[in-house]
């Protein structure tokens, strides 16, 4: 279960760093702490199953997010994947503080499952079109 997650998550996340055209940035261990992630990780293991990732603009957030068509919730560590608009969903009425430290309203985090590859794949495609329509 975590080899195919992780397997998962590492290849979405690398397809999503080249949508740099929608894409502001992905927040995954591999990428941004993997220094600190390697001093607690499993030897052998991958990078986990969820990332984080921001938007250009928040129209482009929403349209994303909205098109995205995996389950939506705040749930993590399931079998399938799950989307959820974190910072909306977890700090909305303190959007201004969490600014601060960095953490964008349009901010979208992604639990990655177990699905087959190119469905993920494809569901990224689809919300990706939703998204670049109104960039």
């Amino acid at each position: 279960r975590a080899r195919i997650i992780d397997a998962n998550t590492e290849a979405v996340c690398e397809f999503l760093r080249s949508q740099t055209d929608v894409v502001k940035h992905i927040f995954y261990p591999k990428y941004t702490t993997p220094h600190h992630y390697d001093k607690c990780r499993v030897p052998g293991a991958g990078f986990g199953g969820l990332f984080s990732m921001t938007f250009h603009d928040m129209r482009v957030s929403k349209a994303f997010f909205d098109a995205l068509p995996c389950p939506k919730g705040p749930s993590l560590g399931t079998n399938f994947t799950l989307a959820s608009p974190y910072a909306i969903l977890a700090h909305y009425l303190e959007l201004d503080w969490v600014s601060g430290y960095g953490v964008e309203p349009g901010l979208v985090r992604v639990s990655v499952g177990m699905e087959n590859r190119e469905v993920i794949m494809r569901w990224l495609e689809t919300a990706l079109k939703a998204a670049r329509e109104v960039a």
